[in-house]
């Protein structure tokens, strides 16, 4: 079968993420200057990660950690796939094959790492037992999907090959234009089968039992307070590393983040807003802080249970009045005070191809803005076989109790009592991995939550949606099974005529927003990245972790 060679150098990924300010994200090398300045850097978190286990991990924290820690075969740097486990590859002239050439690596033990160490991985990514939740993403790789949804396959028929110590194939079901990019997921990693079956289910939890293959190790792990990372001199590109140490708080109230900024206790803070957002802009302006913002592609929603075991949200009327009572404007201007209103699945700053998607397709909630929510409410509650003259009573769970959390939790309760006559009451998850977990199961009839993309393609959003199959855990936490939604989505997948493939995603944003509001869009997200003036070169990417730290520094603190 022939080949082609693909640049090992740069893919390309085209972002709306802006640099305001130089200095950040620039330079990312020390060299040519006199810097005895110690290289720590302290970043904030809003939570633990639940686990550090590759295999299943998804959430932000987690990625994070995941990204500074471990090494996969591509990394994303300066918004570019650029080598990293491997070397280089090349795939067939079908685009059904790719072979990676991997690079002498060693785990933080010293012991080589081989191409058998990423099909460990992948096999066990795909096993049911281990309920991967981003396990339909790649469904392209040929046997992944059977073996996961216990349909008749097996580990061994998972198309993920080692040809030898260092050349590690993969066999797609269908061409994946975007592949290259799901090569950056957290998931695909190497994974020393040995270090997790003597682990067992506790693999992830306790990072002194842990091997790592990246930029730097964890060095402790204090729950609820703080992971600290220190350089790993045993990664293929240490001398490129130039933090020492990375501490990376855990810190859940935003005032609270405010206060360390201002104090120096912290190096970054993330998305802050109102006064402090005025305050930081003064700071800016005198040279103190240095600002990186821009659309990045993250959409917050209201997530209704499609499959509510009360029945009252599985009625597409009914959600559909849910999220046409919520008023996004008066949301973005007195709860969230950032970002902006949602009235679509795909957030700016999403390329299908070459083109933004966000910019060329209107939000299809929009064309719905003047239907009546309370008349869709007592359509939706007839065809339930409910009176739709008596009250109805709903629960929102919250993400936890603190503030911030708070103010949302009554804004919905409020909108909805009064636009649609229901009782709301709030259920108050003790911690937001509790809520995770909830939603996760289903136990839950509406909520908030949201999705940010692991690679730059509108497909990392579709995805999620697409109907559970068998026994496999997915991303799709509003249950969402729609046959023409699916086929859809499916033909996108694989489609490589750019323009064809927008109609698809028109079509599905349709079904998935409008005609069935499986979800309730809120916002799309502006990001703000605050920084003290002494730190250099971290990076701010779609499609990658909250902040890539392998070429930042500090200088002259």
């Amino acid at each position: 079968m022939g080949k082609k060679r693909v640049t090992a150098s740069i893919i390309i990924l085209v972002l709306t993420f802006t640099t305001l300010l130089s200095g950040c994200g620039g330079s990312t090398s020390t060299s040519g200057t006199n810097n005895s300045t110690k290289q720590e850097l302290t970043v904030p978190f809003t939570m633990d990660p639940k686990t550090l286990d590759i295999s299943i991990a998804g959430e932000t924290t987690a990625n994070a950690v995941i990204y500074e820690t471990q090494e996969g075969l591509v990394r994303l740097m300066n918004n570019k796939i650029e080598p990293a486990g491997a070397t280089n590859w090349e795939t067939s002239e079908d685009g059904l094959t790719w072979t990676f050439h991997l690079r002498d690596m060693v785990w933080s033990d010293g012991t080589k790492i081989t191409a058998q160490d990423y099909v460990y991985e992948m096999q066990r990514f795909f096993n049911p037992v281990t309920a991967a939740g981003n396990a339909p993403i790649f469904y392209c790789i040929k046997g992944g999907e059977e073996f996961n949804t216990g349909t008749g396959g097996t580990a061994e028929g998972v198309g993920v090959k080692a040809l030898d110590e260092k050349t590690l194939e993969f066999t797609l079901d269908y061409q994946v234009p975007y592949f290259l990019q799901l090569c950056n997921f957290v998931n695909v990693m190497p994974l020393k089968k040995e270090v997790v079956e003597k682990n067992g289910a506790s693999y992830g939890t306790d990072a002194s039992t842990m091997l790592y293959s990246g930029p730097f190790v964890i060095s402790e792990w204090t729950k609820g307070s703080k992971i600290v990372l220190t350089k790993n001199p045993k990664y293929w590109d240490a001398k490129s590393v130039k933090l020492e140490t990375v501490n990376m708080l855990i810190v859940p109230e935003q005032s609270t983040r405010e206060q360390l900024f201002d104090s120096k206790e912290l190096d970054v803070i993330q998305d802050v807003k109102g006064e402090y957002a005025k305050k930081l802009e003064g700071a800016k302006a005198n040279g103190d802080v240095v600002l990186e913002a821009g659309y990045y592609p993250s959409v917050s929603y209201v997530a209704f249970n499609n499959e509510d075991k009360n029945k009252i949200f599985t009625n597409a009327k009914v959600r559909k009045a849910f999220s046409l009572a919520i008023d996004r404007e008066g949301y973005i201007d007195n709860v969230l005070k950032k970002d902006m209103a949602a009235y679509g699945l795909i957030p700016y700053g999403t390329n299908n191809g070459d083109t933004i998607y966000r910019e060329v397709v209107k939000e299809p909630l929009k064309e719905s803005k003047d239907q009546d929510p309370k008349k869709l409410l007592e359509e939706g509650l007839k065809e339930l076989g409910l009176d739709p003259t008596k009250q109805i009573e709903v629960t929102f769970l919250q993400r936890n109790a603190n503030a911030d959390q708070k103010v949302i939790g009554e804004f919905y309760q409020d909108q909805w009592q009064k636009k649609l006559g229901v009782i709301v009451k709030i259920d108050v998850a003790s911690d937001s991995a509790t809520f995770n977990t909830k939603v996760g199961k289903g136990d839950y009839q509406v909520s908030q939550t949201g999705w940010g993309a692991d690679y730059n393609d509108p497909m990392t959003f579709f995805g999620c949606y697409l109907s559970i199959k068998g026994n496999a855990r997915t991303n799709n936490a509003i249950f969402f099974n729609n046959a023409e939604y699916d086929e859809l989505i499916n033909a996108a997948a694989s489609e490589s005529d750019m323009n064809k493939r927008q109609e698809l995603f028109i079509k599905a944003e349709k079904i998935l927003v409008n005609d069935e509001a499986g979800l309730a869009p809120l916002s799309f997200s502006y990001k703000t990245n605050y920084l003290q003036k002494y730190v250099k070169g971290v990076l701010f990417q779609a499609g990658g972790p909250a902040f890539e730290l392998k070429t930042a520094y500090v200088e002259n603190k």
